[in-house]
């Protein structure tokens, strides 16, 4: 039996993990969550992931930030960064390779960007 992909979520809105959490499940994987930055590099640090699910605004530092320590531990983990902000991202998503979703988030494109990214590192496995 194959071991479902594994993803961390990490966002500061308890509502937002919530969700994500429940459309991964939903869609076959197994989540874990974090309010921060620093909880989920704790995270990183005790357990694989295969998906890193990330807001780009939170307390004690951005999303890129976050990016940037997740690349030095795994350059090959697949990260969707999302965000509400206005700030250009762009530059940064191409720089550190992480897809860049926009809120108000559309599930069908969470989706297709979980899958996609998943589907990459198991071809990398």
């Amino acid at each position: 039996m194959l071991t479902p992909p594994r993803v961390l979520i990490i966002d500061d809105e308890r509502y937002i993990r919530g969700l994500l959490a429940e459309l991964l499940t939903v869609w076959g994987c197994e989540a874990d969550v974090a309010a921060s930055g620093t909880e989920g590099l704790a995270l990183l640090n005790l357990k694989s992931y295969d998906l890193v699910l990330t807001d780009y605004v939170m307390p004690g530092g951005t999303g890129v930030e976050l990016v940037e320590r997740v690349r030095s531990r795994d350059p090959g983990i697949g990260v969707i960064m999302l965000t509400g902000s206005g700030a250009e991202l762009e530059n940064d998503g191409q720089r550190l390779r992480f897809m860049l979703l926009r809120k108000p988030l559309q599930i069908d494109r969470l989706e297709s960007a979980v899958k996609q990214l998943l589907s990459h590192r198991q071809i990398e496995a």
